[in-house]
């Protein structure tokens, strides 16, 4: 999903007068960058075996557009528990897990209007879950599996999965490049278009 919510370009002041720079190559290149990171992505959460319901991994998007300090390339998902995937949950006792993540149970900052227990209890119906049984062969109580794994989860917390992060990273090496010759030849067109003279441009990326 792509959510672009204008045209990308930068604000420019030319000997007092205000003149707009489009960036059609950059904004291509970063177009293609952002469909690519979100592909990524959804493989790392599949090879993470992160994948169940297909809520999350569905639901990733990302916004490209201009602002007043910059371009901003921003990725993010519907699903409003998508960040706690990616960065982890430090648990209520230990914060072992996730040592660098903003998160923890038992904060009170989650805003959101689903619970951790119901959540599990729709993951283990929906997830084959292995040792079902006890020590006497017996089948364990869908309740009490839900209760045990919840219980677990939330006093030791999540790992974070950094999807995002990973195929952010990768992506960005591999279009370092083609970033840096589009943010060029958007410039290298307006100057051959608009201005006369000869002009030395640098960019850094």
């Amino acid at each position: 999903m792509l959510r672009t919510k204008k045209k990308l370009g930068l604000k420019l002041n030319l000997q007092g007068e205000d003149i707009y720079l489009y960036l059609d190559n950059l904004s291509k290149v970063l177009n293609r960058l952002g469909k690519k990171v979100i592909s990524n992505a959804r493989k790392v959460l599949k090879q993470q075996k992160k994948v169940v319901t297909g809520n999350l991994s569905n639901s990733l998007f990302y916004t490209l557009e201009g602002t007043d300090e910059g371009i901003e390339l921003l990725f993010e998902a519907q699903a409003p528990y998508w960040d706690f995937v990616e960065q982890g949950v430090q648990g209520l006792l230990s914060n072992a897990k996730a040592p660098n993540s903003p998160y923890r149970f038992g904060s009170g900052n989650f805003q959101g209007s689903g619970t951790l227990r119901g959540g599990i209890d729709r993951w283990v119906i929906q997830k084959p879950i292995k040792g079902v049984r006890d020590a006497k062969g017996r089948f364990t109580p869908r309740k009490q599996m839900v209760s045990a794994i919840s219980s677990k989860i939330y006093n030791y917390g999540i790992e974070p999965s950094n999807f995002y992060t990973i195929a952010l990273d990768n992506g960005y090496k591999k279009n370092r490049r083609l970033i840096g010759r589009a943010i060029g030849e958007d410039f290298s067109s307006y100057v051959e278009e608009n201005l006369s003279g000869v002009y030395n441009i640098t960019i850094t990326i």
